[in-house]
């Protein structure tokens, strides 16, 4: 045998029904990748990770990384252990009187003699693997899914196991998990006190043959003992002659393996000669336990088996066992998995699109997916105030390759799950145009988080609401439930509750109600006020601020006419209030080593934190007098203009980059040691360009005379205005310095008075004033944007550090630079995409495109764009990247989200035919999956570049999905459908409604010329092209003829690409289905 073991070759497709197959997966590329996590409105969510080895599921829990029901491993643990510590399936086989042991889906020695193949299935909703064993003439199939729309949390999983020889075979089987965690057991204690965790673990309810698992008491050292109500536990069972019968499961590990600890061979299942029989004497108590069933059963030939276990979390003893005979029934698991199943293709069904490409079409509902997990699935609340939205199903990007993040995902109906500001933010940027209903809810909340410094904090928390009307709720309750239920539920609402509390503090309690679950949280939620609970978090990154722009325009280009209402009227937007405060230089700028650093720019400061702590109600916002009075409220263009003097007084000392003053870069994190080396970012003054000629739009769209904004915003605007008119009319070397220096102080000036809260007072300033300061700041900034320019090349730097070559000190610790010497990092792919993002000349966007492709930025190989240039001759200071091998995350890798910037900002820019040439070469699901290592239809964070090393790898995709990629190709797919702007107004403000697609031939179906999508998630748009030409270029189709049935069912016939109003509304409120385009 020795020298004639050979690898079998794995091999991938995509089959029609949308699975991605992998053969003989356990020989290919390995990857990590995860079920969404979605259980439905009223289900309770569990996180469950899979990977390419043995029997794919590697770890599973619910809430987070400390609830794991198999304990959490990162990516490159989990593909050694998961065929160990993962299931596991031990047969013995019984035929012809001899009798052969086997573990399938095992690539163990024991098995190097049969004659196997294998397979897994991966949709968005399941997994399924499958092996045959042709020696043995064995199938068996597995199927996973977890439980939707119920109250506990579970993952199932399904055996069939069918009989292929021309025999009868015998068969004993055990079959599980060799380590299941006990609840109340945390990733502190599992990675660093796993032994002495064990004397806390207990295995109860055995003589129901549904063991619980639990530690008997909080293990936390402390007076009081707190016992643990909770548990996981492990339901295995079968029909037997149509009747379900429960499995009592093995618990105790060591009466299946013996002293085999590292679970490699269940030596004493094997070691039985005899039938081996249910043990006696388990240990259920100081010991990690396992959960495995056994079985014995005869196989005919042709006849199949099948067994199912239910590993799950449930919040008593008793819910667990009343729970039991329901989930044995025999359609309790077809229903489920119908469900699991329907509740994702719903959501999917958003994005529904039918190209030529089966790929593409498939490719659009997994991202659409992956962008709901990321930024959250709008629920809207009717209530008499309005509409109250509320975001399920979000959770921060935590999976076994993103090992370091602690994700949360709420186990509570309606469940919801942390995030960062950015990543949420971005995520959420395209929801009007599929829940228009949701309106302008997401610039409120992320507007609402900026400070008055400009900043944000970092961590996104769950919504939660507090009820502020309960007389007006006791009423409007009255008659719908006993006036004891009544009283039950609003003492538990005197703190701020989440729609999942409260519905399940109702069915623990039994109450009824006259009404829907729905209709019930309508009601409370109208007397009741939303609160977007954040946290500071690490830091303050320079970039957060800038999706707030996607986000406006995003809105106003759905609702043109409510412009003016929403930016310059609508006195609804608060600043978020924290206590950590941003340094001035004299308290960050220090001698380290020797050299000049900026560093522990963040500080707690105590006065405003006690000030805080104190508030009783809606402690996180800035109230007038200084912190003393009401919350203060103010309109959008207020705070717009608050984000812009911030960031205007950050310009580096050269004019070129908005500085890293907190601690904290930009998007490109890896970038995390320019803060200290005074670095600047390109991109954010290409985005602070952006913001300012949206405010001079919004002025003149909406014809302000005059605005009225905080009086200290007002005061430092008018003394920014003086320091550029000083620029401006400067000749000397040293201007961008003493702008610098002269800015920053007045930016120091502004935070001391506004640290602890506003005056409250408001200052008038007209708009040709506002104007005249906003035409001389793009003046400054345009000197800046074009010093990065490298003239040769025609791409633009995007990052600067620097070093103080002269300073004076200010006292021991503290030192002034008085001169800076700059250096400039190699290109950055994001540098362009924000040049091209403001750029309005095509000639001058093909000219950057054709610098590009020239560049160090484009891997000719893989003909796709480098995150970044290489960094060797940069000094490991700037940030973890240059530690990376080159190709490798963020060192020189292809970084799918900056890429789908770019590739949209090339669509945006009017490149039509250099997008769709980059498009099939770029995108996920054109890749070569034997290349790309993974499902083609799921995104990766990045792509192995050909700067590394290991050719191997070069095109290989890792880290899993929750990408910032997902909002570009959703924003890419508008586009492409839509064309820009689709949305517009007249002179009159009433809207109409322009089809201009920017969509290649080659994407409509062959057998009826069509493309066709779902427009606002529920309205069918067909386009009709005969001739299946491209929409763009040269002898483009263009729209000749609309015909639709209006909100009355009457028929209309429009000619051309525009729709008037009313027709337009109608669209845009749902009241039209079906909207045929005739191309011509």
């Amino acid at each position: 045998m020795i020298g004639n073991i050979k690898a079998k070759k794995p091999k991938y497709k995509l089959n029609t029904n949308g699975e991605f197959i992998i053969n003989n997966y356990n020989f290919s590329k390995p990857f990590a990748n995860f079920f969404p996590g979605i259980a439905g409105k009223y289900g309770i969510p569990m996180w469950v990770f899979y990977v390419n080895r043995g029997q794919g599921i590697a770890s599973f829990g619910t809430k987070d990384k400390d609830h794991a029901i198999v304990e959490f491993f990162p990516a490159n643990k989990a593909w050694q252990l998961t065929p160990l510590t993962g299931f596991r399936t031990f047969i013995k086989v019984s035929k012809s009187r001899k009798t052969v042991f086997y573990e399938p889906f095992h690539n163990g020695f024991s098995n190097l003699g049969f004659d196997v193949t294998n397979t897994m299935s991966i949709t968005s909703y399941d997994l399924k693997i499958a092996e045959d064993n042709h020696s043995l003439g064995i199938n068996i199939n597995v199927e996973y899914f977890t439980i939707p729309n119920d109250s506990f949390a579970a993952l199932v999983r399904i055996v069939k196991i069918k009989n292929t020889s021309k025999g009868i075979m015998m068969i004993q089987l055990i079959d599980g998990l060799p380590q299941i965690v006990p609840y109340g057991t945390n990733n502190l204690f599992l990675k660093k006190l796993g032994r002495t965790i064990e004397a806390w673990m207990n295995v109860e309810n055995l003589d129901n043959k549904v063991p619980f698992y639990k530690l008997s008491v909080d293990p936390t050292d402390r007076p009081e003992v707190v016992h643990i109500k909770e548990g996981n536990f492990y339901l295995g069972f079968h029909y037997n002659n149509g009747r379900p019968q429960i499995i009592k499961p093995i618990v105790d590990p060591e009466m299946i393996f013996g002293s085999i600890t590292d679970f490699s061979c269940p030596y004493k299942f094997i070691a039985t000669k005899e039938r081996f029989v249910y043990p006696k004497g388990q240990l259920t108590k100081n010991k990690t336990p396992c959960g495995f069933i056994l079985l014995d059963f005869k196989l005919m030939q042709g006849e199949e088996k099948i067994f199912y276990s239910v590993i799950g979390n449930t919040r008593s003893l008793d819910a667990l066992n009343s729970n039991v005979l329901r989930i044995i029934k025999p359609e309790y698991l077809i229903e489920k998995s119908s469900e699991n199943k329907a509740i994702i293709r719903q959501l999917e069904q958003d994005i529904d699109t039918e190209s030529e490409s089966r790929e593409f079409n498939l490719y659009v509902k997994q991202t659409y997916l992956d962008n709901i997990i990321r930024g959250g699935y709008p629920v809207v609340f009717k209530t008499s105030e309005g509409n109250s939205v509320f975001h399920l199903y979000s959770r921060k990007h935590g999976d076994l390759e993103r090992d370091y993040n602690k994700f949360h995902i709420e186990p509570a109906y309606f469940s919801q799950g942390n995030g960062n500001y950015r990543d949420v933010n971005q995520n959420r940027r395209c929801d009007p145009w599929f829940y228009p209903e949701v309106e302008d809810d997401n610039i409120l909340t992320f507007m609402n988080l900026i400070q008055t410094d400009g900043f944000n904090p970092l961590v996104i928390k769950g919504v939660t609401f507090s009820l502020i009307q309960q007389e007006g709720l006791k009423k409007s309750l009255a008659g719908l439930l006993t006036e004891a239920d009544i009283a039950k539920i609003i003492s538990l609402l005197d703190k701020p509750y989440t729609p999942g509390e409260i519905i399940l503090f109702i069915e623990e309690n039994k109450i009824k109600m006259g009404v829907s679950y729905d209709e019930f949280l309508s009601i409370l939620i109208a007397h009741s006020v939303k609160n977007q609970e954040a946290d500071y978090g690490e830091g303050y990154w320079i970039d957060h601020w800038t999706y707030n722009l996607d986000s406006i325009e995003s809105y106003i280009g759905l609702y043109p006419e409510k412009l003016r209402e929403v930016v310059f009227e609508n006195r609804i937007f608060t600043f978020y209030d924290s206590s950590e405060i941003v340094k001035p230089r004299c308290h960050k700028y220090t001698l380290w080593y020797g050299r000049v650093r900026q560093l522990q720019s963040v500080v707690v400061d105590k006065t405003k934190s006690e000030m805080i702590s104190h508030r009783t109600s809606f402690p996180h916002l800035v109230r007038t007098q200084n912190g003393k009075g009401e919350v203060y409220k103010t309109t959008l263009i207020n705070k717009l203009l608050c984000i812009a003097v911030n960031k205007l007084a950050s310009l580096d000392p050269f004019g070129m980059g908005i500085e890293m003053e907190a601690n904290k870069p930009n998007w490109f994190d890896a970038l995390n040691g320019l803060p200290a080396l005074f670095g600047s970012s390109l991109c954010e003054t290409l985005e602070l360009k952006r913001l300012l000629l949206l405010i001079k739009e919004l002025l003149l769209k909406c014809g302000i005379q005059k605005i009225f904004i905080s009086q200290e915003i007002c005061d430092f605007l008018i003394g920014l205005g003086n320091l550029l008119n000083e620029f401006l009319n400067s000749a000397s070397m040293e201007r961008d310095y003493r702008y610098w220096d002269a800015s920053y102080s007045l930016k120091e000036d502004y935070r001391a008075k506004t640290k602890l809260g506003l005056s409250g007072n408001e200052s008038e300033i007209s708009a040709d004033y506002l104007n005249a300061l906003i035409d001389n700041a793009l003046i400054k900034l345009n000197i800046g944007i074009d010093k990065a320019l490298d003239k040769k090349q025609n791409i633009y730097y995007g990052y600067f550090y620097y070093e103080a070559a002269e300073f004076k000190r200010l006292n021991d610790h503290y030192v002034m630079p008085t001169r800076f010497i700059q250096k400039k990092l190699p290109f950055f792919l994001e540098a362009q995409v924000h040049t091209l993002r403001i750029n309005d000349d095509i000639k001058k966007a093909k000219a950057l495109y054709d610098g590009i492709k020239k560049s160090r930025l484009y891997d000719k190989k893989l003909k796709m764009y480098k995150v970044c240039a290489p960094l060797t001759d940069m000094p490991e200071e700037i940030g973890r990247c240059r530690s990376f091998t080159p190709g490798w995350l963020e060192n020189e890798s292809i970084w799918l989200h900056m890429e789908y910037k770019y590739l949209l900002e090339l669509l945006r820019s009017g490149l039509y035919e250099e997008f769709y040439k980059d498009f099939k070469n770029c995108l996920i699901p054109f890749q070569k999956p034997a290349r790309y290592g993974r499902n083609i239809l799921e995104n990766s964070s990045f792509l192995v570049s050909s700067a590394f090393p290991d050719s191997k790898l070069h095109g290989n995709g890792f880290v899993a999905r929750l990408s910032g990629s997902t909002a570009e190709l959703l924003s890419i797919w508008l586009t492409m459908n839509l064309g820009k702007n689709p949305f517009l107004v007249d002179n009159n403000n009433k809207l109409y409604l322009k089809f201009n697609p920017i969509l290649p031939g080659w994407l409509f179906k062959h057998k009826d010329n069509t493309y066709s999508f779902n427009f606002l998630s529920k309205i069918r748009v067909v386009y009709h092209n005969p001739k299946r030409k491209n929409t763009f270029g040269k002898d483009a189709v263009t729209c000749k003829k609309i015909i639709f049935n209006d909100k009355d069912a009457n028929p209309v016939e429009i000619s051309g690409n525009t729709i008037p109003s009313p027709y337009a509304e109608q669209i845009r409120s749902r009241q039209v289905k079906h909207i045929d385009i005739y191309l011509g």
